[in-house]
């Protein structure tokens, strides 16, 4: 009876074999594109963020349409700006401040340092003088609001703001601003939406690590050129890091940025804040622009094992551990979108998939689950492709690593 048994349970092992047993791989490799962390670091700022955290490990997935627009790779965000600041004093005003702006219609807005009412500035209290001719403020003004007209209609600005658009008399010119009762510092912004020259600024990526060189470029659109062009970087915690631009062959400049390590864990985007005069036509003028990008500290990431656990039976879901190394202990999440295979042969989205865990200094894993409807809503099949492997750390949200293709699963 036992010898006639074997070859029967022989056949029901391999059966259920390949969907109970683990096949254990290794992630593909790393392109240039990446982020990946070279070495680990210990959290500063976010270690007492974390310790915050909920520990419970948590799962979830759901179905992508098929022709779904992704890209694995982000596309950097390019900031354009039409516009520009000053820092004026009383006497600056009283005497007259010159601007410059390119086209008509541009909007002029006054803002007191401080927001202090007391420095607020009315409409009748503004002239602009054109070629030594002063119009008033009827000739020279249009559409203009205050500080309780701007909260009302809910845009925000400074406590004794005052927002004018300078009428077409004016003119796209180099102008004198006036206000005889000025008094105090005020931040004068001048935004020209009709403006044809536009700065151009972006950098490389869209995320960088704490102590890892990150590129920014300007370029500016529309005819004329940059004479010089500085800048600084405000971290979320609100310390600030003066950048050098340096101009390349093509007429555009060029900045590198290191984020200080010192400075990131704090939850928040950083900022560049470009800034430089250039000549357009003939006129001196200036233009500003901002970007924003992330920081994250390298506390923790993968390290490269890839193990796919099979599903008990045959409901058809799948499940990922993925091997995580860690510098310091957080709750740390997991993100990716499965590719399947289409009738055609072609790879297309089937699903994305998150996870979080504690985890402890040391070595330890996260599991990606796909579960079985989410995994035949689409009607793709094996092979299939991971890609958009994304590690976070929760304690600051921070983007630490970041695979374009991660792995092929047959």
């Amino acid at each position: 009876m036992t010898m006639k048994l074997q070859p029967l349970l022989v056949a029901l092992a391999l059966a259920v074999a390949p969907f109970s047993a683990e096949a254990q791989t290794r992630l593909l490799q790393a392109s240039p594109d990446d982020q990946i962390p070279t070495r680990l670091t210990e959290m500063t700022g976010a270690r007492a963020l974390a310790a915050t955290l909920d520990r419970a490990p948590a799962a979830m997935s759901w179905a992508l349409a098929a022709d779904a627009a992704l890209d694995a790779r982000p596309q950097v965000h390019v900031a354009e700006s039409r516009e520009y600041w000053l820092h004026a004093g009383a006497e600056d005003l009283q005497r007259g401040l010159a601007l410059s702006t390119t086209a008509n219609g541009a909007l002029v807005r006054l803002s007191p340092h401080g927001g202090h009412a007391v420095m607020a500035l009315a409409s009748a209290d503004i002239s602009v003088r054109v070629d030594g001719r002063t119009l008033p403020a009827r000739q020279a003004l249009q559409q203009v609001a205050n500080a309780d007209e701007l909260a009302a209609a809910g845009l925000d600005a400074p406590g004794g703001s005052l927002v004018f658009k300078l009428a077409d008399a004016v003119g796209a010119r180099r102008i004198e601003l006036v206000a005889a009762n000025a008094r105090g510092n005020y931040l004068v912004h001048v935004f020209e939406p009709a403006s044809t020259v536009v700065l151009n600024l972006a950098a490389e990526r869209d995320n960088a690590l704490a102590g890892e060189t990150l590129r920014f470029r300007a370029r500016l659109q529309g005819g004329g050129s940059i004479d010089q062009l500085a800048g600084t970087v405000r971290a979320p915690g609100g310390e600030t890091i003066d950048v050098s631009f340096t101009r390349e062959g093509d007429g555009s400049f060029v900045a590198s940025v290191k984020p200080d390590a010192a400075f990131a864990g704090t939850p928040g985007l950083w900022e560049l804040h470009a800034f430089g005069q250039a000549r357009h036509a003939g006129l001196d003028m200036q233009r500003d622009a901002r970007t924003a990008f992330g920081v994250a500290v390298a506390s923790a990431r993968l390290d490269g094992s890839f193990e796919r656990v099979a599903a008990i039976g045959r409901e058809g879901g799948m499940k990922l551990r993925i091997g995580v190394e860690v510098a310091d202990a957080s709750r740390y999440q997991l993100a990716g979108v499965l590719h399947g295979t289409a009738a055609d042969g072609s790879l297309k989205p089937a699903a994305i998939a998150h996870a979080a865990a504690w985890l402890d200094r040391g070595t330890g894993t996260i599991e990606l689950v796909f579960d079985p409807a989410t995994l035949k809503a689409g009607g793709l099949r094996a092979p299939y492709e991971l890609r958009d492997l994304r590690l976070v750390n929760q304690a600051d949200m921070s983007l630490v690593e970041r695979r374009e293709r991660a792995a092929t699963l047959r």
